[in-house]
């Protein structure tokens, strides 16, 4: 009961709920943490309540089945709770997975602290695989819209988030700077001359492999100067 206590004057000032549902969410939070299952029928058996797990499986679903949750509040509260600090290191990912003949196809924006991503803005896709630049800039809008003081170190993200328009957009508009994933076969052109990425990639790896054979990596400075040497160089 200390821990439902705990989280209600947590949780508060944050969501601006009125009692009966902060004290729903609490006992929602810990029964997660206990059965580690988002499944409902799961989830009723994780309440410490004096009520049937039937009657907790039926508050359940009325929760989810007809509350609006108002996802800026949520986003805002996450960074509260999480104490990130900035600059911030943002991820933006997409996944698609099916339920019975229901697709779903998220993408996601969230803020990476110690070493996970947590969710901040995303969008259900209407369609099947990649999403396209337009979708990405509306994404990172959002979140701008949301958090227009914060400090952003960088940008990742995979190999899907590609594109002229949507690297052109990180360059000049937001000007957001960003760490993404390209192929091997990706060319890279700084205005005079154009090589392939996996150049660069090997280039550097033989480099590695000549100092290795120099026994020159127990120097914790020379070290140093290598990695910036090589980040410098792409």
């Amino acid at each position: 009961m200390n821990q439902i206590i705990l989280l209600r004057r947590t949780l508060k000032p944050l969501l601006g709920w009125h009692g009966a549902r902060l004290n729903f969410l609490a006992l929602f939070l810990i029964a997660l943490l206990r059965v580690k299952t988002i499944n409902l029928a799961e989830l009723a058996t994780g309440f410490r309540s004096n009520a049937k797990t039937e009657s907790n499986y039926k508050r359940l679903q009325r929760f989810f089945r007809n509350f609006d949750l108002d996802y800026v509040v949520l986003a805002k509260a996450i960074v509260i709770l999480m104490n990130i600090p900035q600059p911030w290191v943002l991820s933006i990912d997409r996944t698609e997975w099916s339920f019975g003949e229901k697709r779903f196809n998220v993408l996601l924006l969230g803020v990476v602290h110690n070493g996970v991503a947590y969710p901040l803005v995303w969008e259900m896709l209407e369609k099947k695989g990649n999403s396209n630049s337009d979708e990405r800039m509306d994404l990172l809008e959002r979140f701008c819209s949301i958090f227009p003081d914060v400090k952003v170190a960088y940008l990742t993200g995979d190999r899907e988030f590609i594109g002229k328009p949507w690297l052109s957009y990180l360059l000049i508009e937001p000007t957001i700077r960003f760490r993404l994933r390209i192929r091997a076969s990706d060319r890279i052109n700084e205005g005079r001359k154009e090589l392939r990425a996996s150049f660069l990639l090997i280039s550097n790896l033989d480099r590695l492999k000549f100092y290795r054979e120099k026994n020159w990596f127990g120097d914790v400075r020379f070290m140093f100067l290598l990695c910036v040497w090589i980040m410098v160089s792409y």
